[in-house]
């Protein structure tokens, strides 16, 4: 459900959704996304970790992390999602340094306090105006003030410590479980074993797993094995063969057909496209 098109830089979408909204699936994509929790609250699962978002938070997805966001209880919601790649942000990057820049997307979340929403509202409803404006003044202004936003995300960052807050603590066991499936990916890796290790039956771990995650154990675990088979299509010359293999999958047509499911081509398609469709 990539919001950018091909050899587009931008976007910005803003969606009000109805009570028990989720998305169909987990996704990631090789460009930058701001999402603005306008009002509502929400569970975001981020990587290996599920964290609750109310109103007025910022959340930061960095390139390639994986993500999916969920309803927590009977409740509306409205979101505006900012899409961007490294080369619309090429001249804030020339100006103040791109190590600078980029380290406001190292801290997922910032919750605003309510005197500084109005502004950055404001900011977001200018953005919008000039996207679907599109006159010959627009993409000028989109810049202006899509770069405004970020220093003042590089500015929260340097004078606020606000992590997100994460999920009850009686969801360690299946979050321990999602993290060991991230770091151990490229083996073998069954649902029998993890039940064991969180010391559940197999039936009650699955049922658990999908309740605080919101994937399917092995929706889950074939996410992680694209998203890292992903980077190397792109940054690599592996034969996809040998991808598939480093990635844990052992049969190369089985590795093809999940592919495929998750981001909407075969692997060879999307190493020839640069992973921009």
């Amino acid at each position: 459900m990539d919001l950018l098109k091909e050899n587009e830089h931008f976007s910005i979408d803003r969606v009000k959704r109805k009570a028990f909204f989720e998305m169909s699936e987990a996704h990631f994509h090789p460009y930058y996304e701001i999402y603005y929790l306008v009002s509502g609250k929400r569970k975001v699962f981020i990587n290996h970790t599920l964290y609750t978002v109310d109103k007025g938070s910022i959340v930061i997805f960095k390139k390639g992390c994986l993500h999916r966001t969920t309803f927590i209880a009977d409740e509306t919601h409205e979101r505006v999602v900012l899409n961007f790649t490294d080369q619309f942000l090429k001249e804030l990057y020339q100006e103040f340094g791109k190590e600078s820049i980029i380290k406001c997307f190292e801290k997922l979340h910032i919750l605003l306090p309510p005197s500084r929403r109005v502004f950055f509202e404001e900011l977001l409803q200018k953005i919008e105006y000039e996207y679907h404006l599109n006159d010959d003044f627009s993409k000028f202004l989109i810049k202006n003030h899509v770069y405004e936003l970020i220093i003042f995300l590089v500015r929260c960052q340097t004078f606020q410590d606000n992590p997100l807050e994460e999920a009850d603590i009686a969801h360690d066991k299946i979050q321990k479980m999602a993290k060991y499936i991230c770091e151990n990916y490229d083996r073998p890796i069954t649902l029998e074993e993890m039940a064991k290790m969180a010391n559940m039956s197999i039936t009650y771990f699955s049922k658990k797993f999908k309740k605080i995650t919101g994937f399917g154990f092995k929706e889950y675990l074939n996410n992680i094995r694209v998203k890292e088979a992903a980077h190397l299509l792109l940054e690599t010359r592996d034969s996809i063969t040998n991808i598939a293999l480093k990635c844990g999958f052992t049969d190369s047509n089985y590795f093809g057909d999940v592919f495929k499911k998750v981001k909407g081509m075969s692997p060879s398609k999307y190493r020839k496209s640069r992973g921009i469709i």
